[in-house]
């Protein structure tokens, strides 16, 4: 009658003990199966001291004034609707401006992608270890076998890399935006925006002037065929993108947030393990890297398309100044 009775505490006991242990798995879930980073309102982030962040606009005005030739660039020209009133020296201080405003864009953006990832990355870090602790613990009382605590070792390990790897580039960004900004000393505590902005709701579409310079002309030289063949594909390449960058925005997340919240759902009517979380925040990590990368895609190549325009453009008025 004793053993029975002490068979019976034991089992209550861990029973007990059982359920702890998944009422701390449970809320320690709901940070790693929630949607963490883009569809949970978040903290307002700590302001940074006035000064500290660094716009586009400041580092392309930067960039211009140590750059451009300004002896030859008249203000204004990019708004004149004929461009053949321009001097040669003019017309190429014009295209120097675009080409710098390109490249600085491409230099800012790609820094801020990176920062962004690397930030939303530290988070999935935290989650990781804080599972991989989880599953030691519940390795150790039997909750879980010794399979399922190497594959979240495993999971740890690929997660630590990854970050290190995004750290690396975003270092490497880092010094190339400091030289193309040929910043010094002081200016080395500057930092960049801290996300990427948001891609607009509707597609750029081009201006009669903009098809007319881009469409093939009776005049046709080598140079004018590649100019607008290359206005014509940064066209495409800048449709193609807003339609990736949109379809993640409008699509593709919201679909990932309702699967996540599916399935913390089921979670907590004991339908699926912790791993199948596990699984989903993986799936989250890599839709977040996706939408960035497709973001800064999308906006690099805005800038690029507006200096493939101003190209064709002067062509254009080129050829019909003959």
């Amino acid at each position: 009658m004793k053993r029975i009775l002490f068979g019976l505490l034991l089992s209550t006991a861990l029973q007990a003990h059982g359920y702890s242990v998944w009422i701390e798995q449970n809320n320690l879930v709901g940070e790693i199966g929630g949607w963490r980073t883009y569809a949970k309102e978040k903290a307002p982030e700590q302001a940074l001291p006035q000064g500290a962040t660094y716009s586009l606009s400041q580092a392309i005005e930067r960039s211009l004034s140590q750059q451009l030739d300004w002896t030859n660039y008249l203000p204004g020209s990019e708004s004149i609707q004929n461009f053949y009133l321009l001097t040669p020296a003019q017309r190429s201080a014009l295209q120097q401006r675009y080409t710098i405003i390109y490249e600085t864009t491409k230099s800012y953006y790609e820094l801020v992608a990176l920062k962004e990832k690397s930030r939303y990355m530290a988070d999935v870090v935290d989650a990781v270890q804080a599972a991989s602790e989880l599953t030691n613990r519940m390795q150790k009382v039997g909750n879980i076998n010794q399979l399922g605590q190497l594959k979240q070792q495993k999971e740890l390990l690929k997660t630590q890399l990854e970050m290190q790897s995004l750290q690396t580039k975003t270092k490497e960004a880092t010094e190339r935006f400091i030289q193309r900004m040929n910043f010094d000393q002081r200016n080395l505590k500057l930092d960049v925006e801290n996300r990427l902005p948001t891609p607009p709701k509707d597609v750029r579409k081009l201006t009669d002037k903009e098809r007319r310079a881009i469409d093939l002309g009776d005049i046709n030289s080598p140079a004018t065929v590649q100019v607008r063949s290359n206005a014509r594909i940064a066209y495409e390449n800048y449709r193609e993108r807003f339609q990736k960058v949109r379809t993640y925005q409008i699509e593709v997340l919201p679909n990932q947030k309702k699967i996540s919240e599916e399935k913390l759902l089921r979670y907590n009517a004991m339908l699926i393990d912790v791993f199948h979380l596990l699984e989903d925040a993986e799936d989250q990590r890599k839709t977040v890297m996706q939408y960035i990368d497709a973001n800064a895609a999308f906006l690099i190549q805005s800038v690029r398309l507006e200096k493939a325009l101003i190209d064709a453009q002067m062509d254009f008025s080129n050829i019909n100044a003959r």
